[in-house]
């Protein structure tokens, strides 16, 4: 059965927030008997595995759209450069947003650090849906580089959240069962699946190079895929948010 996180047990103290062990630490198992442990595993999964397709297919991709084969290597360069800077700003903001004076809004004070997981997957769908309809290299551009900070946004999210919302005694375990499984899980479904099958029913043997029957162009080869990612994408705004709903607790200072 499920722990409910509203219980009081659940509940973060000043001492726990600071990283001191107490009876709202968890263990590995008992973080996965709580619904937010899957509903931060789900988004997780599907933004990796959106920053993956791209760096898997990226050279693919450009050959499909009939791009200059030097795009590849500038668009990865900025891909990387995105990610690095979405992982950055986002520890520092989602950080410094805890204090935010937030109650206009009608929020209490500051904003919980699993809205971030939603704003993630905000930018995730904006940058596939450009990336399912660029003609453009232009475009094409822009759509990979805001998947990458999609992609680079999820890393910081999900060791503050886990030490946060399950404890610090064992967030050395609980958070590298999050790395682990949503590179590996979002890769082999998003990356290795889907795009691997929409990418072979669209070949067209006769349009191949060479008729070699193996090679995709056009618009179709990845435009499903980015459609499924978009799709995907917009249920973990949905489950981020329900996320920042059940740890209200844990972030709540007006209790404090």
């Amino acid at each position: 059965a499920f722990i409910d996180e509203d219980d009081e047990e659940f509940g973060y103290d000043t001492r726990r927030r600071n990283g001191t062990s107490g009876r709202g630490d968890k263990n590995l198992f008992q973080m996965l008997q709580t619904p937010s442990a899957w509903m931060m595993l789900w988004s997780g999964t599907i933004l990796c595995g959106g920053g993956t397709v791209e760096t898997n297919n990226l050279g693919q991709m450009v050959e499909a759209l009939g791009f200059s084969k030097v795009v590849v290597p500038a668009t990865m360069a900025l891909f990387s450069v995105a990610q690095s800077g979405g992982r950055v700003i986002t520890g520092a903001l989602s950080e410094a947003a805890l204090n935010y004076n937030t109650k206009r809004c009608c929020i209490d004070q500051g904003v919980p650090r699993p809205f971030f997981f939603a704003a993630a997957s905000i930018a995730a769908v904006l940058a596939h849906t450009i990336l399912a309809v660029a003609t453009e290299e232009v475009s094409f551009v822009i759509g990979v580089t805001l998947s990458g900070v999609a992609f680079g946004m999820a890393w910081p999210l999900m060791v503050l959240c886990v030490g946060e919302i399950f404890g610090t005694a064992h967030v050395g375990a609980n958070y590298m069962f999050y790395d682990g499984f949503t590179s590996a899980a979002g890769t082999f479904l998003l990356s290795k699946v889907v795009a691997q099958q929409v990418y072979e029913e669209h070949i067209d043997p006769h349009s191949s190079q060479n008729g070699d029957g193996v090679t995709c162009y056009g618009q179709g080869c990845f435009r499903q895929t980015h459609v499924i990612i978009v799709i995907l994408s917009m249920t973990c705004v949905m489950t981020s948010l329900l996320m920042q709903y059940k740890t209200r607790d844990v972030y709540n200072k007006s209790e404090r």
